[in-house]
């Protein structure tokens, strides 16, 4: 089954006009009672009334919707018989529930779909009030767990003892989940975590443990391919990996063979049905039964906001004034530089329009990108007028030009804040309550730029040439060209100063020339070939680091350092 749940739309639409009425008196008797929580009759009522709507709902078997009713059912009647207190928190959520409720059955209406996973969250924000543990996402979702895995017997052999394997994948693992909930790229993050429960999964297979690995590896990998989004409930799974690789470290053989809980298995599998994959992912689904999903994270995201409100649209909308806004700044100050027209900043001109313009994205939660484009031009406004007072140029216009300078400065800074915000269609606020952090990455020059795209492609040239070489049985003429890349890679970040990571890729160049360039494979190298592979990838994760925020995680190129070293190439410390 997939969950696009067949439902009898005939009979939901003898039944909304009755659902809407019962809704609306519910909310109402609601509204009532927080008027006057010491009085219980409303809440009676309210009661009754979704006890009406819950059996509707059950009738034409929207799943979901009856599920919400209940909970709201459950917390109602907590609060009446006071075994819960009527919190703020609570009663917010039971109205929404109404007001989302209502909005399902259109969606459900218009769109002849139960598309049950969209009030999830709602559900979940119901039983969060109540300090209960969260509906995971994979609910609705159905599949067979407990279906056979092809090529689950066998596992690779280790050159290393089982505590010390884990403990260095482990490590891979939390460099990537670190990555995640500081808000750095997805893709990247997802991927580091991904080849660590890959290569975990390799030297598993066969025993019960197993499977989970495997599973959870694979998802991984589709969510990085997609940049699928990270939330709280992802991040309760993501934990629950790092302890039970803590287990396996720590327990060795013994955890081995405690099997993964299916709820942890489903929620795996409902990941990669939702990253679409493809080749090995498409298999897997395949094995467990688990139908593709009639939908995408993104289609899935925007149905829920549609739900709860104009959220990523109203944003979308703001961005687009803004941008508006812009251009005719821009026209402005085109004009300013180019024919000193110093009366722009009048009150129906440029200083009005940028006012506006930094009062909206410090309300936006842009605080320090507003308080600097407002300060930048209370400081034009002044050299302005002071020049203008002066009646001359000389040292006023100097100050004037500093300052439309710096004003400029600012007006590009904002440009691409509202770029960005336009293409994320969301603010993500940091610990402060500010939003400028999510839009604040600073940028190396674009020559920088330009060489670590170039090692980049040469590290991705060389995962296909050793690919190439695995799959043709080792043929040597796929990989003739691998110690000239690795050369190239090492002497670009020599230029750019990136010093450790240079001897890392010196070390792989060692490796290369020692072992791999020579004509006859030794017997262990698919073994090799796999560390070597992970030292790459933490090589990669790194240097998008770089790229990305000029300050990279030392502990990603760690991961390479350690990866060396097991293959007898230690890098030498800074």
């Amino acid at each position: 089954m997939t969950e696009l749940h067949t439902i009898n739309i005939t009979s939901v639409n003898v039944v909304k006009e009755e659902l809407v009425v019962a809704l609306d008196s519910a909310a109402s008797h609601l509204d009532k009672f927080v008027a006057d929580t010491t009085r219980k009759l409303p809440l009676e009522q309210c009661l009754g009334n979704l006890k009406q709507v819950s059996g509707v709902l059950q009738m034409v078997q929207l799943r979901a919707g009856e599920l919400l009713a209940q909970e709201q059912i459950t917390a109602l009647t907590e609060v009446l018989e006071e075994r819960q207190q009527a919190s703020e928190e609570l009663l917010e959520a039971l109205g929404t529930g109404f007001y989302v409720l209502n909005r399902y059955l259109d969606f459900v209406q218009n769109r002849a779909i139960a598309r049950q996973e969209l009030l999830i969250p709602y559900i979940n924000q119901l039983r969060a009030a109540r300090s209960q543990p969260p509906v995971p996402e994979s609910h609705f979702f159905r599949c067979k767990v407990n279906a056979p895995v092809p090529g689950m017997d066998t596992s690779a052999v280790m050159s290393e003892d089982l505590g010390s394997f884990v403990r260095r994948f482990r490590h891979m693992y939390q460099v990537g989940l670190l990555a995640l909930l500081r808000g750095k790229p997805r893709g990247p993050a997802y991927t580091m975590m991904a080849r660590a429960l890959e290569r975990i999964a390799s030297i598993t297979m066969g025993r019960p443990n197993g499977r989970l690995w495997l599973v959870a590896g694979t998802a991984l990998t589709g969510m990085a391919a997609s940049e699928m989004r990270i939330s709280r409930s992802r991040v309760m799974v993501f934990s629950l990996f790092d302890r039970w690789l803590r287990a396996l470290q720590k327990g060795s053989d013994t955890a081995l063979d405690q099997p993964a809980p299916p709820i942890l298995l489903k929620e795996c599998i409902y990941w990669l049905a939702l990253s679409k994959p493809e080749g090995t992912g498409a298999k897997l689904l395949e094995t467990f039964a688990a139908q593709p999903l009639a939908y995408t994270e993104e289609e899935l995201e925007r149905e829920r906001a549609s739900l709860g409100g104009p959220a990523a649209t109203a944003i979308s909308a703001v961005a687009s004034a803004l941008d508006e806004e812009l251009s005719g700044v821009r026209r402005m100050l085109d004009d300013i530089e180019l024919i000193g027209d110093s009366a722009a900043d009048e009150t129906d001109g440029l200083a009005v329009t940028l006012q506006r313009v930094a009062s909206t994205l410090q309300m936006l939660n842009f605080k320090r990108v507003g308080a600097s484009l407002s300060s930048a031009l209370a400081e034009y406004q002044s050299a302005a007028g002071a020049a203008g007072a002066a009646g001359a140029a000389g040292a006023g216009g100097s100050t004037v030009d500093s300052a439309l300078q710096k004003l400029t400065g600012q007006v590009l800074m904002v440009d691409n804040t509202v770029r960005a915000l336009k293409q994320s269609g969301s603010i993500d606020l940091d610990e402060y309550g500010q939003a400028d952090i999510a839009f604040e990455h600073s940028q190396l020059a674009e020559a920088e730029v330009a060489v670590l795209k170039e090692a980049e492609a040469g590290l991705a040239l060389i995962k296909r040439a050793l690919a190439a070489y695995a799959g043709s049985g080792f043929d040597h003429g796929h990989i003739r060209n691998v110690s000239t890349t690795l050369n190239s890679v090492r002497g670009g970040l020599i230029v750019l100063n990136l010093r450790r990571a240079a001897a890392v890729v010196g070390g792989l160049l060692n490796f290369v020339e020692t072992v791999v360039d020579r004509q006859g494979a030794p017997p262990n190298v698919e073994q090799l070939l796999d560390t070597f592979a992970d030292a790459i990838i933490s090589l990669e994760y790194y240097l998008n680091e770089v790229k990305l925020h000029r300050q990279a995680d030392a502990q990603s190129l760690n991961l390479a350092v350690e990866s060396l070293a097991v293959l007898g190439y230690p890098v030498e410390a800074a």
